[in-house]
């Protein structure tokens, strides 16, 4: 019976630990395709010098987002709130990076995203996913009154 129990007990922790997951690779996928579709269309107006000085300001909508999205959809199925969603941004901006500067590489033979461009892509992500975070917190309080 005791292996039955730590059988099932097991199967429902890690059922919910996959749930979880899923949930934040969803958002962190939701919002790279975000910035990634609004780069390409600022790309199609702007030159690249200028699209790069505006991902920063697109990385911090979808950061936002991402976090606020992900805290949306699990609420109390996690503890550390404020940690997973600086990693949700910190997901969004490492993917957000490396897709873009392989698309536009494969389109223009140039990487156009350095490494300071890295630093700061990662500075915007975990700040603003923490708004998102300290945001959607708030109005789940708000809603629970």
């Amino acid at each position: 019976m005791n292996q039955s129990f730590l059988e099932t007990y097991l199967n429902f922790v890690l059922s919910r630990i996959n749930q979880v997951a899923l949930k934040f690779l969803v958002s962190v996928f939701v919002s790279v395709i975000g910035v990634v579709i609004l780069a390409m269309f600022l790309a199609t107006f702007l030159r690249l010098g200028t699209v790069v000085n505006v991902l920063p300001v697109v990385l911090t909508f979808f950061s936002a987002m991402s976090a606020y999205y992900f805290l949306d959809k699990v609420r109390n199925k996690v503890r550390k709130k404020s940690l997973v969603s600086v990693l949700a941004g910190v997901s969004t901006s490492v993917v957000s990076f490396c897709v873009l500067n392989l698309i536009f590489r494969e389109l223009t033979d140039v990487w156009i995203l350095g490494v300071m461009d890295l630093v700061i892509f990662l500075a915007v992500g975990a700040f603003f996913s923490e708004i998102g975070a300290s945001v959607a917190i708030r109005y789940f309080k708000l809603q629970n009154r």
